[in-house]
């Protein structure tokens, strides 16, 4: 019988967990510098490209119990496997960058605003180096918790800020023209890849009757989050929102509930903060298990030990070219992000199955 390391449930659980919460602290601000008004539809472009591959990825895991790893390995062969494999480990490697440092920046410089030093952040490399020595099951685990602690704090965020939106600033739709508008999509790709963890999450689950549309749901529903919460910061600063860096702090700070009683919407932004501890933890933990499988061991740690020294190390040397690092990755690595998480799937895994097809008429 087959142990599986997620439940149909735990995935559900899982993009209600974490996806919100990486793409609310600078993205915002970004997509209005590039298409203003028109940010929520870069999202949805990215929201529709995802949501096909994760069709594409649970039709596929109905066809077959392999791994992503197993599957490729079997139909192209272990060097082929290895070099595809690379490209992923780089893909979360350079996928974990720009988060941890604008979660860095945001600890150091919304929080600890007299009393800068890399000291507050560290601890957080502690974690991802625990997580990666555990098995798959540990994100199955922790979204059964965390995805209360994630709502509850995005609740409480739109709760405050909503009654100050002016719904209207997002219109005319389209005003800025396609060509922002799938620029804003371009630059998006370093927050989104959420299918990409499906990717390696098949073969781990059981698809269960109803698994595919439940989901897609969830999905569904934690980018109708992200989506309502960039048009919600739009609709308060409308014009001046891309100089506002960290939409999470500036959201709900004009509400007159805080201004009387004071700002108890930090209690919301820790909570989205210690979810998005576990939800950038994702592309390292990744990471770490691609890079064991190239080098063809069983030793968690050292994967572990690799990846997170690689980041730590990046994190600490150049953190004061974070803005330039940043406009780098906006211009051409979001190019390899789009390669990764938008076309290989639909490369590899035709082929693969194609190949299945020709086993099974040989047979």
């Amino acid at each position: 019988m087959i142990k599986y390391q997620l439940k149909t449930r735990q995935i559900c659980l899982f993009f209600l967990a974490f996806a919100p919460a990486i793409k609310i602290f600078t993205l915002p601000s970004i997509l209005a510098d590039t298409c203003k008004e028109d940010l929520w539809l870069s999202l949805a472009i990215n929201t529709l490209l995802e949501l096909s591959i994760i069709c594409f990825l649970l039709w596929l895991s109905k066809k077959q119990n392999l791994t992503f790893i197993q599957l490729v390995e079997k139909y192209f062969g272990k060097v082929c496997c290895k070099i595809i494999i690379f490209l992923y480990f780089t893909y979360f490697l350079l996928k974990a960058f720009i988060p941890i440092n604008e979660q860095k920046a945001f600890i150091e410089l919304a929080l600890y605003l007299n009393m800068t030093t890399n000291i507050y952040f560290l601890p957080f490399f502690a974690v991802a180096f625990y997580i990666c020595l555990k098995e798959l099951r540990v994100f199955g685990r922790l979204a059964d918790i965390i995805w209360f602690i994630t709502l509850f704090g995005y609740v409480i965020l739109i709760g405050l800020s909503i009654i100050n939106t002016d719904f209207s600033a997002i219109l005319p739709i389209g005003a800025n023209g396609i060509n922002k508008i799938l620029l804003g999509s371009y630059k998006a790709s370093n927050w989104f890849g959420d299918s990409t963890y499906l990717l390696f999450f098949i073969g781990h689950f059981k698809h269960e009757k109803n698994a595919s549309i439940k989901i897609i749901l969830s999905y569904i529903a934690s980018a109708v989050m992200v989506i309502l919460f960039a048009i919600v910061f739009y609709g308060i600063f409308t014009s001046i929102a891309f100089r506002q860096s960290f939409a999470l702090t500036e959201i709900s700070k004009f509400n007159t509930v805080i201004n009387n009683v004071g700002r108890f919407d930090y209690i919301a932004i820790l909570l989205l903060l210690f979810a998005n501890v576990f939800a950038m933890t994702l592309p390292i933990y990744f990471a770490s298990k691609c890079f064991n499988y190239i080098i063809s061991t069983n030793k968690k740690w050292i994967g572990a030990t690799v990846v997170c020294s690689l980041l730590l190390i990046c994190t600490l040397v150049f953190a004061q070219y974070y803005a330039s690092i940043e406009v780098l990755f906006s211009k051409f690595i979001s190019a390899y992000f789009v390669l990764i998480a938008y076309v290989m799937p639909f490369i590899l895994l035709p082929l693969a199955l194609k190949e299945k097809k020709i086993e099974k008429r040989q047979v």
